[in-house]
């Protein structure tokens, strides 16, 4: 069962202030990967992630998720020795509160950057978690196990 802890939160969700910012890898239509990063990254509840996209109706990892997914995020901090894989399933959320708490929970340097909130929130049903921190392994899956 994916249950994030307080330490993994508090890691994703100062990811980019702490100049970590967290990863993204998909797969586009073609089949080809696409990777970026993210300072919207984020803990949504206990079990999801989510981030901001600015421009979903041209974002190539946006258009990718009806037939693409499933997705990764990274974050790693090897100074500190906190590092995680985090695999799920994305969708573009549709529920306009999810979209306001992304947006309010996002730092300022990035909500700069699409002042006017066109973008969407992409939400990322964890599926596995992976890494290590000061508590040591993280190894987390959906099914329990």
């Amino acid at each position: 069962m994916i249950e994030l802890t307080d330490a993994i939160k508090r890691d994703v969700n100062n990811a980019f202030v702490e100049t970590h910012p967290v990863i993204v890898v998909g797969v586009t239509n073609a089949g080809e990967p696409t990777v970026s990063f993210r300072g919207t990254a984020q803990a949504l509840g206990d079990s999801a992630l989510a981030f901001w996209s600015r421009t979903p109706a041209t974002s190539t990892l946006v258009a990718s998720l009806p037939e693409h997914p499933n997705i990764m995020l990274i974050y790693s901090n090897m100074g500190e020795r906190r590092f995680y894989q985090f695999a799920g399933t994305a969708r573009l959320d549709d529920d306009p509160e999810v979209d306001r708490v992304v947006w309010d929970n996002s730092p300022e340097l990035e909500q700069q950057r699409d002042p006017e909130r066109l973008g969407k929130a992409i939400v990322v049903e964890l599926t596995s978690v992976r890494g290590r921190n000061d508590e040591g392994m993280v190894m987390m899956e959906a099914d329990g196990s």
